[in-house]
């Protein structure tokens, strides 16, 4: 994405971020399983025994960053989409490159502003654990499973989206039924240009998609549970989580797809993203070959200068 050919598009600049954050996302993941596996069979040499008060408020914090700033970057990528296809011929700050670096730097500073009580009410609550603190535990589960997990997380990420992509699909349908009945010379004079703009948007409308799909199983299924426990008591609420529970963990497998399947949908998809792909492994291999021939060569001649 940082090629020449790319690095000037605005949504190169959101999907760098993403791939930032996405990895970040599952590295983090990585470290809770290895945590959970450790606690489970060597609960001496578990990862967040070795962690203060400071490194449990660091870790969530990052932890709970590092999510909302995958969803939200297919917002902001949804968003610039909605401005490209309905207005195709006025350059928003949001299709600029250093307009998108810009709202990147904002989003981050705003959702980092929005968990700062993670770095309050959480700290080191035994020797292998992290979580909050007992004067504040009602809060922050409050905060947690309505502000970051419904709000944040779920509902408005995912309304932003489907609103976003809804327009962007209309308009894209309205351009071609437009040019469609226009006679064949205006057609094959504006149809390349609009069908190299539409290949980019439908990559894009692909990994918004995706993010859906793969997102909102699992977060249904959270937001019934709690809507039955709220309701009904935790009688129920218990029933219907041995119930769901099989479901949950597939459903949990299903998500983690979202921060890795963007690289493929780019491959699959994208013909420039291909392009590019291909000159970066060439490079390696012709800068691996070189190294090589230059290595051997001046091997020959340190055994001839030997003789």
């Amino acid at each position: 994405m940082k090629s020449k050919a790319l690095r000037h598009k605005s949504y190169s600049q959101y999907l760098s971020a993403l791939a930032i954050f996405d990895t970040l996302t599952l590295l983090i993941r990585q470290i809770r399983i290895i945590d959970e596996y450790s606690s489970d069979t060597w609960e001496s040499n578990t990862i967040f025994r070795k962690f203060d008060d400071f490194g449990c408020k660091a870790f969530n914090f990052i932890e709970h960053i590092a999510y909302l700033m995958s969803s939200w970057l297919i917002v902001m990528m949804a968003l610039e989409r909605l401005l490209a296809v309905w207005f195709p011929f006025k350059k928003f700050i949001l299709r600029r490159r250093s307009g998108a670096t810009w709202a990147i730097v904002l989003l981050f500073l705003g959702l980092s502003l929005s968990q700062v009580f993670r770095l309050v009410m959480v700290k080191k609550i035994d020797t292998v654990t992290c979580g909050a603190i007992d004067s504040f535990w009602e809060l922050y589960v409050n905060l947690h499973m309505y502000f970051y997990n419904m709000s944040l997380t779920f509902i408005l990420p995912v309304g932003f989206v489907l609103v976003c992509n809804g327009m962007v699909l209309y308009q894209i349908f309205k351009v071609r039924r437009e040019i469609l009945q226009q006679d064949k010379d205006k057609r094959s004079r504006f149809n390349r240009p609009i069908r190299k703009s539409h290949r980019t948007t439908s990559m894009l409308l692909i990994v918004s998609f995706t993010f859906l799909g793969t997102l909102l199983p699992l977060l249904t299924m959270s937001l019934v549970f709690d809507l039955v426990l709220k309701s009904r008591g935790r009688k129920d609420a218990f029933s219907l989580y041995l119930a769901i529970t099989p479901y949950m963990e597939v459903a949990a497998v299903l998500s983690l797809v979202n921060y890795a399947a963007n690289f493929y949908i780019y491959i699959l998809s994208g013909k420039n993203f291909r392009f590019e792909l291909r000159k970066v492994f060439n490079r390696q291999r012709t800068t691996s070959r070189s190294f090589t021939y230059k290595s051997s060569k001046e091997t020959r001649e340190e055994v001839i200068r030997l003789w």
